[in-house]
C-alpha cells in the first residue's frame, strides 16, 4: 500500500484518507447516538462537545511548496452525517495559526491558508478546499516541529518529524546522456537510501506517441506509470547501496497490459524517467495500522502521531531521475517479443 506516496502526488492522497477518517467518524457518532439514546433517557449526549482537529502533512525538503491538512471532527445529533459532510462549515475551523519550527535553528515558518488545490468530488465538500501553505525551504534530515492553534477553541496540537535526506541514485540514468535498454535480461536499480528513509516506492514513466499507420499522423501522447517497487522497506541510515534487478519480461509485460493493440495504430517511444519514492517511519507505520482488516475481526488499531488531535505528520523526499531516450536497438526486442509485437513499435 506504501505505493500511496507517489499517487496524485502523494498529498491528494492524504486528502482521500483523511476524508475516509472524518467519514467513518461521522457515521459512528451517529449510530452511538442512536444507541446511547435507548439506554438512558437522562444522558445528553452532545453536551459540553469538544472539537477534534484532525492534522495530516507531509514535508518534502525537495520540494518547492509545504502543504498541511486542518479539519475538524465533533457529533452532531440534529444533523444528518452526509448532510453534516458537504457543509464546509463543519469540515474546517474558521481561525488558525499553524507554524513549523525548525528545531535545530528556532526558525519559525508562519503557514497561510488557501484555497487553490482542486479536489475530486465526494461525499465531502469541494468547495472550498482549505488547506495551510508554506513555500519557505525545507532542509534535508532536520527535526521540524509543527504546532496547530484553533483561535476559536484556543485548543493546541502538535507533532514533530525528522526530514529525510535525498538518495544517491547509482542505476540507471546516471551518465550525462542516459539512454534505456533493454540488451540485458534485467533492467537494474540501484541507490543508497536517503537519512531517514524507511521505504521505498519506485515508479518508472513512459511516454509513447502514437500515429496513424495509414497516413503517420500524430494521434495523442500515452502517459504510462509502471509500479516497479512497492513498499519496499530499506535499511536505516546506511552508506550501502541497494539493488533491484527486474526482468524485462516484466516491462513486457507491462506494456502489453497497458496498451490496445490495434492494427491501424504504431507507437514510437517518446522518453523514459524513473521516479524515487522514499517515506519516513511514521508515514509506514501509519499506513500499516489503517490497512484494512482481512480477517474475521474488521476492527483495527488507530495511530496517529499528532499530540492532542489526530492524524499524521511525517516526511517524504521524491525524486525524479531522467528523462532517457530509448535505445533504437531495444525497439527490434519488442517487435520480436510475443507480448509487444501486436504493439507495433517503431524506431
Amino acid at each position: 500500500m506504501f505505493y500511496f506516496l507517489s499517487l496524485l502526488g502523494g498529498f491528494q492522497y492524504l486528502c482521500i484518507f483523511m476524508k475516509k477518517n472524518l467519514l467513518m467518524g461521522i457515521l459512528l457518532a451517529s449510530c452511538l447516538i442512536v444507541g446511547w439514546s435507548s439506554c438512558d433517557n437522562e444522558v445528553d449526549i452532545n453536551a459540553d462537545w469538544k472539537e477534534i482537529l484532525v492534522v495530516y502533512g507531509l514535508l518534502d525538503p525537495l520540494d518547492s511548496v509545504q502543504y498541511i491538512k486542518i479539519n475538524k471532527a465533533f457529533l452532531n445529533e440534529n444533523e444528518n452525517a452526509l448532510k453534516v459532510a458537504q457543509n464546509p462549515d463543519s469540515l474546517f475551523i474558521k481561525d488558525a495559526k499553524v507554524t513549523l519550527l525548525h528545531i535545530n535553528s528556532g526558525t519559525l515558518i508562519e503557514l497561510e491558508r488557501v484555497n487553490e488545490v482542486l479536489k475530486e468530488p465526494g461525499i465531502f465538500a469541494e468547495n472550498p478546499n482549505y488547506l495551510y501553505k508554506t513555500t519557505a525551504p525545507i532542509l534535508e534530515n532536520e527535526p521540524y516541529k509543527l504546532r496547530v492553534e484553533s483561535k476559536n477553541t484556543g485548543q493546541i496540537v502538535e507533532a514533530v518529524t525528522w526530514t529525510l535526506r535525498k538518495a544517491r541514485i547509482e542505476a540507471p540514468f546516471k551518465s550525462s546522456n542516459p539512454t534505456f535498454s533493454l540488451g540485458a535480461k534485467f533492467i537494474v536499480i540501484s541507490y543508497v537510501p536517503g537519512w531517514n528513509s524507511y521505504a521505498y516506492d519506485i515508479k518508472m514513466r513512459v511516454k509513447i506517441d502514437e500515429y496513424n499507420r495509414d497516413d503517420t499522423g500524430f494521434i495523442q501522447t500515452k502517459d504510462l506509470t509502471w509500479n516497479v517497487i512497492t513498499n519496499y522497506v530499506v535499511q536505516r541510515n546506511t552508506t550501502a547501496a541497494v539493488l533491484h534487478q527486474i526482468e524485462r519480461e516484466s516491462f513486457m509485460q507491462f506494456l502489453a497490459s497497458s496498451l490496445d493493440t490495434s492494427k491501424s495504430i504504431i507507437r514510437r517511444f517518446k522518453h523514459v524517467s524513473v521516479e524515487y519514492y522514499g517515506g519516513s517511519q511514521n508515514l509506514i507505520d501509519y499506513i500499516s495500522v489503517n490497512e484494512p482488516s482481512i480477517g474475521i475481526v474488521q476492527k483495527t488499531a488507530e495511530y496517529s502521531n499528532i499530540e492532542g488531535g489526530m492524524g499524521l505528520f511525517g516526511s517524504r523526499c521524491r525524486q525524479e531521475i531522467g528523462t532517457s531516450n530509448f535505445e533504437p536497438a531495444s525497439v527490434g526486442i519488442l517487435q520480436n517479443n510475443k507480448l509487444t509485437a501486436p504493439l507495433n513499435f517503431i524506431r
